[in-house]
């Protein structure tokens, strides 16, 4: 009985202090449990509730129920402004992913100057999107520095933003440009985490370095590239400041990517609840390519389990 007497004391202090941790810990992380809340959480749900509204944002939101989501399979410009989306997902993630690799296996290579290519392959992700669709607009101009060079060797000059079939491909490689250094540093990152001994010990066994790279090298970068793929989708169906920036969409709407219809929608026209219902038709897009690209790693994934 006296030892039970003395332990329940020691077990109350620790239930005490246990608590007293936790209540620091909620305390410490409030802050940032209330930005989520406040700016992800509860607009979610009250997007999903003015998708069901028609509503001006100047006037008291009109409940219409399925209204909009049904106007969405009339809507011509809807349909093509998701193919374009699509397209701009298939073309820019996996070239991104290449050339950001290629890039990375560059970059870990020990060169003299290497650490000025590093720096320089980043600067375009920490530059300002109007300041580079300005430098972009400026050099593919149709009296642009890219065409007054092409026009010197005879090719003629090349409507790269005001022509539908490469206006698109345009805003795509500027995107591409855009974003590669932080692809870059992701895979720079991994690639300096893999243990040297593996690649020696491929080596030993005759592997050249082709073959190093694509039986010990590739496998290990696996969940990294799953990692890349799946934020590079989400962030290509949120893409939107090279767009509006530097085509407004155009020309007709060649380049109206989503986001930026959205955009169009719910602050241009005013069609708030419009623009709610694509908004969530965006989000189950994603979430339903996300889930996809989750089951199928297990085929191609490497993992250590």
């Amino acid at each position: 009985m006296k030892k039970n007497r003395e332990r329940s004391p020691r077990v109350s202090l620790l239930a005490k202090n246990k608590i007293r941790e936790a209540l620091w810990g909620y305390l410490f992380i409030s802050p940032n449990f209330l930005i989520v809340l406040i700016f992800t959480i509860l607009p979610v749900f009250f997007s999903s509730y003015m998708s069901m509204t028609d509503w001006n944002i100047l006037s008291k939101p009109n409940f219409i129920g399925l209204e909009n989501y049904q106007h969405i399979l009339q809507d011509e410009v809807a349909r093509e402004t998701f193919f374009n989306t699509f397209y701009f997902s298939v073309l820019s993630v996996p070239v991104s992913l290449i050339l950001s690799l290629l890039f990375a296996v560059f970059l870990n290579q020990k060169i003299k100057g290497i650490a000025f290519f590093r720096t320089a392959y980043y600067i375009p992700c920490i530059s300002a999107s109007v300041a580079v669709s300005l430098m972009f607009m400026w050099l593919l101009a149709n009296n642009g520095l890219i065409n007054q060079m092409l026009t010197s060797f005879g090719l003629g000059p090349v409507k790269w933003l005001t022509d539908p079939k490469i206006a698109l491909n345009s805003v795509i490689g500027i995107t591409i440009w855009k974003g590669l250094g932080v692809n870059i540093v992701i895979f720079l990152a991994a690639l300096q985490d893999i243990p040297p001994e593996l690649v020696e010990a491929a080596s030993i066994d005759g592997a050249n370095r082709v073959q190093q790279f694509f039986k010990v090298t590739l496998p290990l970068l696996s969940p990294v590239i799953f990692f890349v793929t799946i934020t590079g989708v989400i962030n290509s169906f949120q893409s939107f400041d090279l767009v509006y920036n530097m085509t407004k969409g155009g020309p007709g709407h060649a380049t109206t990517l989503i986001g930026y219809y959205i955009w169009k929608q719910a602050f241009d026209y005013l069609h708030m609840g419009y623009g709610a219902a694509l908004a969530n038709l965006v989000f189950f897009a994603i979430f339903i390519l996300t889930i996809i690209q989750w089951i199928l790693r297990k085929r191609w994934v490497y993992s250590e389990e």
